[in-house]
């Protein structure tokens, strides 16, 4: 991986292993590889040159054209299937990105990086911030990286870029120093950024209140090495000391541990929600989002939207999704709703006419 701090190239094709020939296509079609998306002519290492003329796994037939498997991208952000969320990325940028140079390692300059996005409006840092967020979700932290490195290498105007750079490097558990540098590079680009102005500030005031520790502290949260075996108890001290500076961190983990009952604690939706509340408050996007999504599931659905909206207006494309489908159940409901006062309307019920008559008004 390149690093964040030079103006090395970067690589542009994803991390993981293409399957084998023989194997299922990581699409979740069912089909073997070599029969669907990477099939002859794709070359051995990151499918630099694929045409995604291939099935969408429902039985149509994908156009190739970049905004399109953009767009199908983004549907499946909103449905929560990451796996396939990553493929239509991936086909959407080979597409943009067919016959962009490359070294051996898979590598492109970003002379061509900022040719190529400029080329498409814009659309290959979309992409690769939208397939950074995705592999955030599923771990791999690594890739996550490579994407939101080389989307700010595409363009370096992209508030987002500069945003999923520093959501990654958080989640890496890289020093706050080196996360402040990130955020401080990205404001030179994007000098009126709130966002970036908030997190600068943020990371700041955690690293006065850190000082000059030498030592290693837990990995994690902070460091650049790991001390020692990390558990939840030690998560939930740090998470209910509000003096240390890792405080907000810890307790955006243990929220999302007791909303999903995992590492042997009992779920607990309340307690997680005053957990990703101090996370909120520590300026953590990724517990905005969270709490956004767990207020619905506890039945408080104009706070959720609240916290969905802050997050998607600060770049969480998950949230923006879900707010746009709660906006589209909303309608869908109001619709039905009206449609029964016409109903009763039609057959003379007076307190529906004076209803609808208010509505019209």
């Amino acid at each position: 991986m390149a690093s964040a701090t030079t103006n090395a190239p970067v690589a542009l094709g994803p991390t993981t292993k293409k399957p084998g020939p023989n194997d299922k296509c990581s699409c979740g079609s069912d089909l073997k590889a070599k029969k669907c998306c990477f099939g002859p002519g794709t070359p051995d290492k990151l499918a630099a040159n694929h045409t995604p003329i291939a099935s969408d796994c429902q039985g149509k037939i994908n156009s190739g054209k970049p905004e399109e498997l953009h767009e199908q991208a983004k549907e499946a952000v909103r449905a929560r299937d990451d796996t396939k969320a990553a493929h239509f990325y991936t086909m959407a940028i080979d597409v943009i990105a067919k016959g962009m140079k490359r070294d051996s390692n898979g590598i492109a300059r970003d002379a061509d990086l900022v040719a190529f996005n400029k080329s498409s409006n814009g659309l290959l840092s979309e992409l690769l911030s939208g397939r950074s967020s995705v592999y955030l979700r599923q771990k791999d932290i690594v890739a996550a990286l490579e994407d939101a490195e080389t989307c700010t290498r595409a363009n370096p105007e992209y508030e987002k870029g500069h945003l999923r750079l520093a959501v990654a490097y958080e989640s890496a558990g890289v020093s706050l120093v080196q996360q402040l540098d990130a955020i401080e590079r990205g404001l030179e680009s994007c000098p009126h950024s709130e966002v970036l102005v908030t997190r600068k500030w943020r990371l700041k005031k955690a690293i006065a209140e850190q000082g000059n520790v030498s030592e290693p502290t837990a990995q994690g949260y902070g460091s650049d090495k790991p001390a020692e075996p990390w558990g939840i108890e030690q998560t939930r001290r740090l998470a209910n000391d509000s003096s240390d500076s890792r405080h907000a961190m810890a307790a955006t983990d243990l929220g999302r541990t007791l909303a999903a009952g995992a590492h042997g604690l009992e779920k607990d939706l309340k307690e997680a929600a005053r957990y990703l509340r101090i996370g909120v408050k520590g300026g953590d996007l990724s517990a905005q989002r969270d709490l956004g999504c767990l207020l619905l599931d506890l039945g408080e659905p104009v706070e959720a939207s609240e916290h969905l909206k802050l997050a998607a207006d600060a770049g969480d494309e998950e949230a923006a999704g879900v707010l746009q489908q709660l906006t589209t159940e909303a309608k869908e409901r109001e619709n039905e709703a009206r449609a029964q006062l016409e109903k009763f309307a039609a057959m003379g019920d007076p307190r529906a006419i004076q209803i609808l008559k208010e509505m019209r008004a």
